[in-house]
């Protein structure tokens, strides 16, 4: 062989050399995007959760049923549309809200289980949300009554 054609040959192994190693790159990151991308199935999720900060979970649930149950007795003593209720109803809120953002889960007391929806808004007190306080005769909202 010639000069050239080793030179030319040796250029050929490190092309090919090249080529290989950026194929096999492309191939883990293909492999490895579409997992990131698409992220764990709920169930892993829900025991990464779970596994990670049992007792900030269990203090966020005994948080969450203080709250109700000081709900419940504002409730009972003042009345359902009392401003301690809605004091009460919006500390509870508010906990719920601290529980979802540290854990994507709020505890349920009524049905004594973790939910994963954030659908926390809905008023115990009656058939009312928070945003139906301006309703009244002829106020907004008031063709839906």
């Amino acid at each position: 062989m010639t000069v050239t054609q080793k030179r030319i040959s040796a250029k050929i192994k490190r092309a090919a050399l090249a080529i290989s190693t950026l194929g096999l790159l492309l191939l883990f990151t293909g492999v490895a995007i579409p997992q990131i991308a698409h992220g764990q199935d709920r169930d892993d999720q829900n025991h990464q959760y779970q596994g990670r900060d049992r007792k900030g979970m269990e203090k966020c649930q005994r948080r969450t049923q203080k709250a109700e149950a000081k709900l419940t007795e504002e409730m009972r003593e003042h009345g359902n549309r009392s401003p301690q209720a809605d004091h009460a109803w919006m500390a509870l809120r508010a906990q719920r809200q601290r529980c979802y953002t540290a854990y994507h889960q709020w505890w349920n007391g009524r049905d004594q289980q973790w939910r994963q929806d954030n659908d926390w808004n809905r008023d115990p007190r009656g058939d009312r949300d928070d945003h139906d306080k301006d309703r009244g005769p002829g106020g907004p909202g008031a063709f839906l009554q």
